[in-house]
């Protein structure tokens, strides 16, 4: 079977359409995010890494194999950079994992 995006869903006035692989990729995100730091929202999390995918695509695999320090540091700024009421990023928003980054070099 390919990993072919899932039909689009409407959620909280957004679209998303992640493959399987991405949302496999998210549930690990956010049961990373679960154990490090006691995240009760998983949902809120998932909806957050969402927008940014529908809106600047970041490489969720690189992502997920951070180091601590930085998958946190990133983690944070997903969840400070979104608007779960519109669906859409902040103006400020940059991510070292974004995909048409020149390198994805970790700091």
């Amino acid at each position: 079977m390919t990993d072919m995006a899932v039909p689009t869903q409407q959620r909280s006035g957004h679209k998303e359409a992640l493959s399987k692989h991405e949302q496999a990729t998210v549930s690990a995100i956010c049961s990373r995010v679960v154990r490090v730091l006691g995240l009760q929202d998983c949902e809120g999390l998932r909806q957050d890494i969402v927008i940014v995918q529908s809106n600047c695509p970041i490489d969720l695999d690189a992502l997920a194999a951070a180091p601590d320090k930085v998958f946190m540091d990133e983690l944070l700024t997903i969840v400070d950079s979104t608007d779960r009421t519109t669906g859409s990023l902040k103006a400020s928003f940059y991510s070292r994992f974004m995909l048409d980054a020149p390198t994805l070099t970790l700091v």
